[in-house]
């Protein structure tokens, strides 16, 4: 009798142990995880950001989100993964990968006037296999420009990176005075460097700063104006922070989701004759696919700067920037606002490229230097152009677009051609 008590008490004590394992046992478990298709990029790379290498459990939410980060690459053009029972609740899972072409040539080409531009650029955007950027570029507008850029956002684990940049930029500028424009030759010489730190998947800080000169010298224009100085040189600091919450799904050249992008600069005369000037803008975009062909784009982007009633303001309507079909750098002002939305159909595509027909309303206006608020609901500073355009894409290599955009006024009669390399936004 004694025994079997005691069997009894083993048998209750051994009992939740027993549930505890058998529940255990039933719970699906990763016993390998394989990455397929790997080319250039390291796997210890790949390794590095993802999550599901150190998960014991199957959790295909954690999968689908290593996907989209690895999507999320440079390197990569497309991925996806599988799940495979090997025995009792044991699976192995493979990610599949294919690689896009990151040594990307890039060539611009428009006209100021009688000015002909030329941009050149080489960009390598898996160096080392490890995702990081690589960039020069050359532009001659009748004065030589150039400059050179490294990015290693995962330069120091899945969480910290850097860039280091340098530029020396050179272009006559309209500088716009309350009797007349005048035309300056613009000299910027730059030293950059910036520390990225990303909390999760999704959202990133990067934080920095740079040294540059910048010096503006008369050229021509402005008889009426009363007042230009004939040069201006300042050295200045610049100190800069973004914030950057990214959740956008690709699927090679379709994008669902959305991006915001907040920057925040502070911009200090090195000798310290001037106070801080500050300048903050907020870029929103919204992507959303449409049937199996079609992408709704829109951007939303406002910024202010301190309000300075001075020529030399750090914001314009460009053609290139926020308006299609307004002209080059047409206004300056010390306050932003504008608005881009597109709908792009791809009416071709193979395994390797495609091309879209775009149908795009562009809107914008802009504070006057040591203007009012008000000044963004007056009609002479709103901007409204619609037009269409087109889109070349080869599908497997990163950002490899060309874009071909016409924009016509509807409130006024500016109209014109805009031609560039990747999607306007």
């Amino acid at each position: 009798m004694a025994a079997l008590k005691t069997l009894l008490y083993l048998g209750l004590i051994l009992l939740p142990f027993h549930s505890i394992a058998q529940d255990k046992s039933q719970n699906p478990e990763v016993l390998s995880l394989e990455i397929k298709g790997l080319k250039k990029t390291k796997l210890s790379f790949i390794k590095d950001i993802i999550l599901a290498d150190t998960m014991k459990n199957l959790d295909s939410t954690a999968f689908q989100a290593d996907i989209q980060r690895i999507i999320n690459l440079p390197s990569i053009a497309h991925a996806y993964f599988q799940v495979f029972l090997s025995y009792e609740n044991q699976y192995r899972v493979y990610y599949y990968v294919e690689e896009a072409f990151t040594l990307i040539p890039g060539v611009n080409l428009w006209t100021r006037g009688d000015q002909l531009w030329v941009w050149g650029q080489l960009s390598e955007y898996n160096l080392f296999g490890r995702n990081m950027l690589l960039d020069v570029f050359y532009q001659n507008n009748g004065k030589h420009s150039y400059g050179l850029n490294f990015s290693a956002p995962y330069l120091f684990g899945s969480k910290w990176g850097t860039s280091l940049s340098f530029k020396d930029l050179t272009s006559d500028e309209p500088v716009y005075f309350a009797e007349g424009s005048a035309v300056y030759e613009y000299k910027n010489r730059s030293l950059e460097g910036v520390v990225f730190y990303e909390l999760d998947f999704k959202n990133i800080l990067r934080s920095g700063g740079s040294f540059f000169r910048e010096e503006y010298t008369y050229v021509s224009g402005g008889e009426n104006v009363v007042y230009k100085p004939s040069s201006f040189l300042i050295n200045k600091w610049l100190l800069k922070f973004n914030y950057e919450h990214y959740d956008i799904l690709y699927y090679y050249h379709y994008l669902s989701g959305l991006r915001n992008n907040f920057n925040f600069q502070t911009v200090l005369p090195a000798d310290g004759s001037n106070p801080p000037f500050h300048i903050f803008w907020d870029d929103l975009r919204y992507y959303k696919r449409i049937s199996s062909k079609g992408n709704f784009a829109a951007r939303f982007q406002v910024g202010l700067s301190t309000n300075n009633n001075s020529p030399f303001s750090p914001f314009v309507i460009d053609n290139h920037t926020n308006v299609r079909g307004v002209g080059d750098r047409i206004e300056r002002g010390t306050g932003v606002i504008f608005a881009n939305t597109e709908y792009r159909h791809s009416f071709y595509e193979n395994t390797w490229a495609a091309v879209q027909g775009v149908g795009f309303i562009d809107a914008s206006s802009w504070r006057t230097p040591g203007g009012e608020f008000t000044d963004f609901t007056k009609s002479e500073l709103i901007y409204v152009h619609t037009g269409i355009g087109a889109r070349f894409i080869l599908k497997k290599v990163f950002n490899a677009v060309l874009r071909i955009d016409y924009g016509h006024g509807l409130n006024n009669p500016r109209n014109g051609l805009v031609i560039g390399l990747g999607q306007y936004f």
